[in-house]
């Protein structure tokens, strides 16, 4: 089973940073994955496999993705992925703290839902 089916399983239960976004990891089974993304820090993801997921992913994948982005990657590596309007898009799915998802939401200009 590749390890893109294997974190889609999972989800359902000018400035360029990628030299510096990956780093040399093992997998569970003992596999070397230099090309494994830092913002991931509970499964090892390549670059190739985090934008398939972004691209063809569902909706929950995406969110999932997104969500990593926003919580571990520095601020010009989030960008390289996504653009803000993708964010916004799907901001009522992302699976955020209460605070960081405040944080967001107003460097994001997106407001609370009222109710």
């Amino acid at each position: 089973m590749s390890n893109l089916t294997e974190v889609g399983r999972r989800v359902k239960g000018g400035h360029c940073y990628t030299h510096r976004m990956s780093g040399a990891s093992r997998t569970r089974d003992g596999l070397d994955r230099p090309d494994a993304l830092y913002f991931f820090p509970d499964q090892k993801v390549s670059d190739a496999e985090a934008r398939q997921l972004l691209r063809q992913g569902t909706q929950e994948q995406r969110a999932w993705v997104i969500s990593h982005l926003l919580r571990y990657a520095q601020w010009d590596d989030i960008w390289i992925f996504v653009s803000r309007d993708e964010v916004r898009e799907i901001f009522p799915d992302l699976d955020l703290p209460e605070s960081l998802r405040g944080a967001w939401g107003r460097m994001l200009k997106i407001e609370a839902p009222v109710g």
